[in-house]
């Protein structure tokens, strides 16, 4: 892996380096040479580990040479906890250190963690125990033997895979009742729960040194409100009697960590029998299952979408993955009775339980995010899963991990736990295992009218019943959709989202092949209930355009857009498999990949696993593809009139939401056409060529068929508008920009690019555009101009009962977006920079960069242009009321903004 030097490392994260640096040269200096290429990384990537270093210069070569602090464990209390804190903190600089600069593995991050740990744990015990002696004595059975102290690690420590910051799961037990020896003798239960109380004051106290780990105590029976120590014999009775499903997936990762081992060793080993049941323990997926919801519940409420533990595709649900086998199996199958859940991992896939290259994956998957959560935490030895908002943190967490960016990080953790979430919600999906209920359905649905139950609404599907006798030819394929209506039904619970499943359902009464798709795959059946609670939009889409069913058959792909190259190659696969001249059949593939894409994306929009940007990042990659696709489709038609005709001198041009790399779902595609027919050989006239092209491409794109349209495509913003030709030469266009455009048109030259056709066009309408916007103006006027086009589409388009509008209304988006394009306009003639980009949030950045305003007003309108950007998103997607989703806007602040930086700029 390269290594950054300190000139190589972002802006942002530079000047604390450079500060840490200046303070220990001297140290950085005295290191060997592959320390010393490491430590501009690892300084930029975690704060803990640069103040460390900058309080510790004198440690640094110790800490990297694994040369330890003593610890004396005869020492007085005081010493022997600051000892220990200092121990601690320099081993866990060291492992921090290794893991950015990539010199291990995240297992063997996680082993040594969790070796720390356990050394830790062992450390504070015997301190305790001795002092506890001295004062008290040794602790006795009744019978005279010794009483033993023993420490149960659970959670990541049991598995011994723990993460950077992590809290320690333990039990604390003591093999029984009797009483100490000493002088001032103790009850053995007033003694345990004294040492564990020490044990974990010792570890958990917060001083000037730190702390060692945070003791998690919340596992044990009874929770909070119990004795921190229980005696075996109180355990075994509490897990026989009272234990519950989340307890023995607790204790599926137990192990012996300090104190008396054996004592720990014979408590896992008699619980055995209430972690894995000796039969097939099916009730376990339920249970699992219901803890997850209750998880997803907490991560709603608390906005933690981004939670990459216990969030969507998080690190629980690869441990729930792994762990239902042997909760189900575990008795059967001893193999898969580990704390381990790598070796847990390997049982599942030795005795073939998941698909193989599914194990893969998922350990793949694992392991990054592992990796993720560690050099997060390690940037400041905070306990945190929620990945940073900030961009400072972002680019220390990539930097941590050897991406260039936040964004390339981004796509690979959203890959990888759309891998995870498809696997979980696979294993996962609900089933109907209420015979009673379904056996019922089925008479109803055979003519039995008296056995239909209450709640399933029996006129509503009574008329469904009457139109599937009606439609379906085939008794068989009757009794299917009842089937499918029998397994569905029963997990609908809200109204609206009942009234979409079930219009969903009505239409594909008569389409056997989809009926029997839902019927044999539960978690298409389960993604599609999700998909309509969530979205009224996915709904209509799932409802116009079955075929998009096939896509919930995969989560992986259903929560993960393909990436633009994947899909450029899956559209040309799926082309190449038509006969050429079946221009309906490639018509519809065309529009059915339009929809399926579309549908994952809105599909991870609403799951919260793509941000706003990279949906309409995405949506505006699908609409060029498409376009170049279609481009493709109306040239080869026009070469089969034409054999001889040679590669089109032929561009398109993306104007608006498509050029802005802002396109929404419902966006029309707002394109010019232009030509450069000096130089073509062409079998007609350039212009009347060119024209039947376009119309070829314009026909093959909105021209509705079985599959529906792929876009509408909106010519208006050529020149002359309406009135003018639809294709225009570069010379042409050329010459109307110069001499005839509005002003207006120069502001939406701003936002064009040329998307599709001939590269040697495409660079001369760019050259174009950077000219024309370099032109130099006279400011003011050039700002009445804008601000007349603004009042005009404001009282064409804003609410007239003052209600705000996120785009129209002042404060909007078009707000930002005219300033934006009136700064570019008022001084591209001396800055050109500003000219390079067609998106208003980039355009805010560059503006900020070559200070024509504040850094801090281009994030404020950035900030509030993503936000109103998002609100129209998902008040198309969810349906959710304007009112709900602007609480938080306030549009005053963007006014005042826009009215002061209009007076700067101009």
């Amino acid at each position: 892996m390269a290594f950054p030097t300190l000139d190589q490392l972002p802006d942002l994260l530079r000047p604390a380096v450079e500060r840490a640096a200046t303070d220990i040269q001297a140290a950085l200096d005295a290191l060997d040479d592959d320390a010393r290429v490491q430590w501009p990384r690892v300084f930029a990537a975690s704060a803990f580990v640069r103040e460390w270093c900058v309080r510790h210069p004198q440690d640094i070569a110790a800490m990297l040479a694994d040369r330890r602090p003593e610890i004396d464990p005869q020492a007085e209390q005081a010493d022997f906890e600051r000892a220990l804190r200092r121990y601690r903190n320099q081993v866990m600089v060291r492992i921090a250190w290794q893991e950015i600069a990539d010199l291990v593995t995240p297992q063997d991050t996680v082993g040594a963690l969790s070796d720390l740990a356990d050394e830790c744990l062992q450390q504070a015990v015997s301190w305790h125990e001795k002092a506890m002696q001295r004062r008290h004595g040794q602790p006795r059975l009744r019978d005279g033997s010794s009483a033993h102290f023993a420490v149960i690690a659970l959670g990541k420590l049991g598995g011994r895979e723990l993460n950077y910051s992590s809290d320690v799961d333990v039990i604390f037990a003591y093999t029984g009742l009797g009483e100490s020896d000493g002088e001032k003798p103790l009850a053995n239960e007033q003694y345990f729960v004294r040492l564990g109380q020490r044990v974990v004051s010792c570890l958990n106290d917060r001083s000037e040194h730190g702390f060692v780990f945070r003791v998690d105590l919340r596992l044990r029976p009874f929770g909070e409100q119990s004795p921190v120590a229980h005696s075996l014999a109180s355990l075994e009775e509490y897990y026989e009697a009272h234990g519950r499903e989340w307890e023995r997936y607790a204790w599926v990762k137990a192990r012996a960590v300090a104190g008396h081992r054996d004592t720990a060793e014979q408590l896992i080993k008699t619980l055995q029998p209430f972690v894995y049941r000796r039969y097939l323990d099916f009730g376990s997926i339920a249970a699992l299952r219901d803890m997850k919801a209750q998880i997803d519940e907490q991560v709603r409420k608390r906005g933690h979408e981004q939670d990459i533990k216990l969030g969507w595709g998080g690190i629980r649900e690869v441990e729930f993955v792994v762990q239902v086998f042997q909760l189900v199996r575990g008795g059967a199958e001893p193999g898969l009775r580990s704390n381990s859940l790598m070796q847990a991992m390997a049982a599942v896939k030795k005795l073939g339980l998941h698909p193989a290259e599914d194990v893969d994956a998922l350990r793949e998957a694992y392991w990054f995010l592992r990796r993720v959560e560690n050099c997060w935490q390690a940037q400041r030895d905070q306990q945190s899963h929620v990945l940073p908002d900030n961009e400072e943190p972002r680019l220390a967490l990539a930097c941590a991990l050897g991406y260039d960016s936040w964004q390339a990080l981004d796509a690979r953790l959203q890959r990888d736990r759309a891998v995870v979430h498809a696997q979980f919600a696979a294993l996962f999906a609900h089933h109907n295992d209420d015979e009673s209920v379904g056996e019922s359905w089925r008479a109803w649905w055979r003519g039995d009218f008296d056995t239909a139950p209450a709640e399933f609404g029996v006129r509503q599907l009574g008329e469904m019943r009457d139109k599937a006798e009606r439609w379906f030819k085939r008794d068989e394929d009757r009794d299917a959709f009842g089937e499918l209506l029998g397994l569905i039904v029963p997990h609908l619970e809200e109204a609206e989202t009942t009234e979409r499943v079930l219009a969903i359902l009505e239409a594909l009464i008569g389409r056997a092949n989809y009926v029997t798709l839902l019927v044999d795959n539960a978690v298409a059946r389960r993604e599609l209930i999700q998909l309509c609670q969530r979205s009224p939009w996915l709904a209509q889409e799932m409802r116009l355009y079955p075929a998009v069913l096939a896509e919930l058959l995969d989560p992986i792909r259903l929560y993960a857009p393909d990436e633009r190259a994947v899909l450029r190659q899956r559209l040309r696969d799926n082309l190449d498999s038509l006969p050429a001249d079946d221009i309906e059949a490639r018509m519809d593939v065309i529009r059915r990949t339009r929809h399926a894409t579309m549908l994952r994306i809105a599909a991870a929009d609403v799951a919260a696993a793509l941000p706003i940007m990279r949906v309409s990042d995405r949506l505006s990659e699908l609409a060029e593809e498409i376009l170049d696709a279609a481009m493709g489709e109306a040239v080869a038609q026009m070469r089969q009139r034409y054999p001889d005709l040679g590669e089109p001198n032929f561009a398109v041009i993306a104007y608006g939401k498509l050029g802005g790399l802002e396109l929404s779902y419902t966006s029309d595609l707002d394109v010019v056409f232009v030509y450069d027919g000096g130089s073509d050989d062409l079998p007609l006239d350039p212009q009347v060529f060119y024209t039947r092209l376009a119309q070829k491409l314009i026909h093959f794109l909105a021209t509705p068929t079985g599959a529906g349209t792929a876009y509408e495509i909106d010519t208006r913003l050529r020149p002359s508008g309406q009135s003018g030709l639809l294709v225009t030469s570069i010379q042409g266009l050329a010459s109307y920009q110069r001499e005839k455009a509005w002003t207006w048109e120069h502001q939406a030259l701003i936002r064009a690019r040329a998307v599709v056709g001939s590269e040697a066009l495409r660079q001369q309408f760019e050259d174009l555009r950077r000219e024309v916007l370099a032109t130099r103006r006279e400011r003011l006027k050039l700002l009445g101009d804008v601000r007349d086009m603004r009042e005009k589409m404001r009282e064409s388009l804003a609410p007239r009962d003052g209600s705000f509008h996120p785009k129209q209304s002042p404060g909007g988006m078009v707000d930002i977006e005219f300033l934006s394009q009136f700064a570019v306009l008022a001084h591209a003639s001396s800055l050109p920079q500003v000219r390079w980009y067609t998106d208003v949030i980039r355009i805010l950045e560059q503006l900020a960069q070559l200070e024509l305003i504040d850094t801090a007003d281009a994030e404020h309108l950035a900030e509030a242009y993503r936000q109103l950007r998002s609100i129209t998103h998902q008040q198309f997607l969810t349906g959710q009321t304007q009112t709900t989703l602007l609480q938080a806007f306030e549009p005053e602040k963007t006014v005042a903004l826009v009215e002061r930086l209009q007076a700067r700029l101009s």
